[in-house]
């Protein structure tokens, strides 16, 4: 496995975890605390999961909060994008952003447990499906900042040959139980299960990013509209929201992208191989 996707796994797995703290290098990324980046700390890119992200000094690439909001201090500098998904972007006017700055509102709507007993379960499913939509958005905004290569390169592979990545897609789902199968039979094969289980499901969910910028990206090419990676994210993923509420048809489409999606991560070894 070459040193990328090796490298991506553990950031993947790390994420997912929810550990307090992970930094490697120049990128720092934390969650469920607050991030603050020192008056002389240059860093490549600073995330904060579950806190606000304060900046006295230089982030050289992208700035991004999650469930938090983004405090430029005076003096600060941001090369590329700033990105509040749930929080605010709080800029001194002696701080410099170098590229577009985003904010993506959460607003509070989640009704309480009395809610939920006196509206039934129509009030559960369409809470838990407007969380899920949410998390999604955010999940789309987090990894295309942090990998837009891997995120490219899959998005790339669908817009070569949809067709064939579809097929692919169905290949690999099919080979899901016989690998671990295979796997089951000895000692060894039984320690990788849980990590087949972990590749397929990141495999998944990075696919249905990809579709979803896919998406995004031909619709707004319709309006002669060259969007950002993220904002493609967000549209496709809205689409495909919406698109689950037709009848049968809606869950096929959607279906039918997620394979597709799936074909392409896998197909290129999550982004690495073009």
């Amino acid at each position: 496995m070459p040193r990328r996707a090796a490298g991506f796994i553990i950031m993947a797995i790390l994420i997912f975890s929810a550990l307090p703290v992970f930094a490697k290098g120049q990128d720092i990324i934390k969650f469920n605390t607050d991030v603050e980046i020192g008056k002389e700390m240059t860093v490549n890119d600073a995330v904060a999961v579950g806190g606000n992200l304060t900046i006295y000094g230089k982030v050289e690439n992208n700035a991004v909060a999650v469930g938090g909001s983004i405090i430029l201090k005076p003096g600060s500098r941001v090369g590329r994008e700033v990105v509040a998904v749930g929080g605010n972007i709080i800029k001194d006017p002696a701080a410099e952003i170098g590229g577009k700055t985003t904010q993506v509102y959460m607003p509070n709507f989640i009704p309480s447990f009395t809610t939920f007993m006196q509206s039934g379960w129509m009030t559960l499913w369409a809470t838990i499906s407007i969380l899920v939509l949410l998390g999604f958005l955010g999940l789309a905004v987090l990894l295309t900042a942090l990998i837009p290569e891997h995120i490219g390169t899959a998005v790339n592979a669908l817009e070569n040959s949809f067709l064939m990545m579809f097929l692919w897609g169905i290949v690999w789902s099919v080979l899901i139980v016989p690998i671990a199968v295979l796997l089951a039979l000895s000692i060894v094969g039984i320690i990788l299960i849980p990590l087949e289980i972990l590749l397929v499901g990141l495999a998944f969910i990075i696919g249905y990013i990809s579709a979803a910028i896919y998406i995004g990206k031909n619709v707004l090419l319709s309006f002669k509209k060259i969007p950002p990676p993220f904002v493609g994210a967000v549209l496709g993923i809205l689409i495909l929201f919406l698109v689950g509420f037709v009848p049968i048809a809606g869950s096929i489409i959607k279906a039918v992208f997620l394979v597709a999606g799936f074909g392409a991560v896998i197909t290129t070894r999550f982004g690495t191989v073009k």
